[in-house]
């Protein structure tokens, strides 16, 4: 069982634990075709009732969850999960951002601050994510992020009605620091 997730913050966000008030805002926002297609794990139609067991069902799950927010608007307008893997080291992150949000960065603003908690706090070895070919947007998050691509693979996609071909991404801390100090000297 994963603990909740904390409360981090950048320039522009606000990343907290996902809580019940975010429910409707959530379900408002992902029930967006253009959001499902890009992700495993978002079905299409999405209802509150699915989002409310997918936030009952963390508290069994070593995920933490985090509302995307946007600071000056105390406005959710994504998620990210990080879910831990049994070994402790590692964990995969998936994320989505709502349609609206698209194009600003705040994906990559995000995924950059729980990639530095969990190196950090977490003392995580490596971070995995697989992306559904075609989603560009999500690939330069990640390779921003520092995430190296390490092939092509499949994961289970139940949204999708089965397994998907995906682009398999992966950050360790290495690559995570040389992408930090590409970022501070101005290189990205």
């Amino acid at each position: 069982m994963a603990e909740l997730a904390p409360e981090l913050a950048t320039k522009r966000l606000v990343l907290r634990p996902v809580d019940r008030l975010d429910i409707a805002r959530i379900a408002t926002l992902a029930n967006d075709v253009r959001i499902a297609e890009t992700t495993r794990l978002l079905p299409h139609p999405l209802t509150s009732n699915q989002v409310l067991h997918w936030f009952e069902s963390l508290v069994t799950r070593r995920e933490q969850a985090f509302a995307v927010v946007l600071k000056d608007e105390n406005l959710l307008v994504g998620v990210v999960a990080l879910t831990l893997a049994m070994d402790g080291k590692t964990a995969e992150i998936g994320y989505w951002l709502g349609h609206d949000y698209w194009g600003h960065g705040y994906m990559t603003e995000a995924v950059r601050r729980i990639a530095r908690y969990a190196f950090g706090d977490l003392k995580l070895t490596a971070i995995d994510a697989g992306v559904i070919p075609g989603n560009e947007g999500s690939v330069g998050v990640l390779v921003k992020a520092g995430f190296d691509v390490e092939g092509r693979g499949t994961r289970p996609a139940p949204a999708r009605g089965g397994d998907r071909d995906v682009l398999l991404f992966k950050a360790t801390r290495a690559s995570f620091a040389r992408a930090a100090l590409s970022q501070a000297v101005g290189r990205e």
